[in-house]
């Protein structure tokens, strides 16, 4: 009887066993999905703690695109977020010829998003955690290239209808950084916005980018003048007073969202009414969310708004190198 009690008592625990080991190694699976298939070091500033930390490249980057694009936005969208992210970073790091953060020596890039690129500790985040995952983790060492080489994947948050040349707002011409319409974005809370600016402020501001620019007050109407647009409509040439001024230094100044603006001065202020947000160039976040929402993958999406690219894997590159050719 003892006998037979102690063979019942071992199978009743290995039926009890054996489903635990079974979840538990489903479960490893499944995390390990979620983890990078890449172990590509690199040097991250992090302003935080002002301290130069070595980072797995994809965790990196699952920082990133937690602090560039919001959690809720479509998974398509979030993982051209994270090839686009993957690729700023990547043109960079030095194994890959770049030259690293010119604000941080002997980092390859760092987390002020007025640099380099936003960063969210993912320790931080409480929800779609997964969701985050899935796009960069999901995408591991997929690169955006154009002629066999990593481009400059540059993004911002809403185009206001269509994106710009690359020449138009900054002085070079890259091939792949064309004006395309971009869809889809009025969801966006900065697709249209309006900021009322007193005419006595506008004057200091004014003065501020050139302290010998003569307006007439008096006159203002007559002394702002559009003096050119850029194929995305944003202001590209603005004469103000007896100056002209560049239409993304105006932006600035004001603190406006974009340069694509229109004005309407009144007895006592300046009416300003914004399209956009960001300089317009590159994939538009708000347009990337919207596309995927009506059905377009993350390839789709980078190949629109990165003209002419081609999605590949790092491993097409040769590494080690010093560069990507």
């Amino acid at each position: 009887m003892r006998k037979l009690a102690a063979a019942i008592a071992v199978l009743m625990l290995l039926l009890f066993i054996i489903p635990l080991v079974l979840l538990k190694d489903e479960e490893k699976e499944l995390d390990k999905d979620l983890r990078p298939v890449t172990d590509l070091p690199i040097e991250v500033y992090m302003c935080d703690i002002d301290k130069i930390v070595t980072m797995n490249l994809e965790d990196y980057l699952l920082g990133v695109v937690a602090g560039e694009m919001p959690a809720s936005f479509h998974p398509e969208a979030l993982k051209a977020q994270a090839l686009a992210a993957r690729t700023y970073t990547m043109l960079r790091m030095n194994r890959f010829g770049g030259s690293g953060c010119s604000k941080h020596p002997g980092a390859e890039i760092c987390t002020d998003s007025s640099h380099c690129q936003a960063y969210r500790n993912p320790a931080s985040i409480k929800t779609d955690l997964d969701k985050l995952k899935e796009a960069v983790y999901g995408t591991a060492g997929e690169v955006i290239v154009y002629d066999n080489k990593l481009i400059d994947a540059v993004f911002h948050s809403t185009s206001g209808g269509k994106t710009e040349n690359s020449e138009e707002i900054w002085s070079n011409r890259v091939p792949y950084l064309r004006s395309v319409m971009s869809q889809y974005e009025e969801h966006s809370p900065k697709y249209i916005a309006q900021q009322e600016i007193s005419i006595d402020d506008f004057i200091q501001h004014m003065k501020k980018l050139d302290s010998g620019v003569t307006i007439n007050k008096k006159n203002i109407k007559n002394e702002i003048k559009v003096l050119e647009r850029s194929e995305g409509g944003r202001i590209t040439r603005l004469k103000v007073g007896d100056k002209t001024f560049k239409g993304t230094d105006v932006r600035n100044a004001l603190g406006l969202n974009s340069a694509n603006f229109n004005f309407n001065i009144g007895g006592s202020s300046i009416l300003f009414t914004v399209a956009g947000n960001g300089h317009g160039i590159g994939m538009s976040q708000y347009g990337a969310d919207g596309m995927a929402k009506n059905g377009a993958s993350y390839r789709d999406i980078v190949l629109h708004y990165y003209q002419g690219v081609d999605v590949v894997s790092m491993s097409d590159l040769i590494i080690g190198t010093g560069n990507t050719e």
